[in-house]
Parts: C-alpha cells; sequence; structure tokens
C-alpha cells in the first residue's frame, strides 16, 4: 500500500519539476542580461586567462 503512495509521489515530484523546467520556474530571482557579447573579441576588457602564465605561440615568422 505505502509503495504505491511512494511511488505516485516520487513520480508528481518528478513531474513537476520537469514542468518547472519546462516552463523556466525558478525559486532564485536571477537578472538576465541582454547585450551579452557573443565571443571574446567582442569584449576586449574580459578577463583572458588563457595569456597568463606562459605563452602559447611560439613559432612563427
Amino acid at each position: 500500500m505505502f509503495r504505491k503512495v511512494y511511488v505516485l509521489y516520487g513520480f508528481l515530484v518528478l513531474a513537476t519539476a520537469a514542468f518547472g523546467q519546462y516552463r523556466g520556474w525558478s525559486f532564485d530571482t536571477i537578472n538576465q542580461v541582454k547585450n551579452i557579447p557573443k565571443s571574446v573579441r567582442d569584449n576586449p576588457g574580459s578577463y583572458r586567462a588563457v595569456y597568463g602564465g606562459y605563452h602559447h605561440y611560439t613559432g612563427g615568422k
């Protein structure tokens, strides 16, 4: 008897979580920035960790 109730309860919890994920519901308020640069080249002030520490490019003219 209780096994069926637990299975039904678990299914309802998972279904509610899946539906909330589909609809975009969240317990946290998130401020979304609409004008995000599409690449690092569009955002020259960003932190570029790949250039720190050692040089990646060692060849060339």
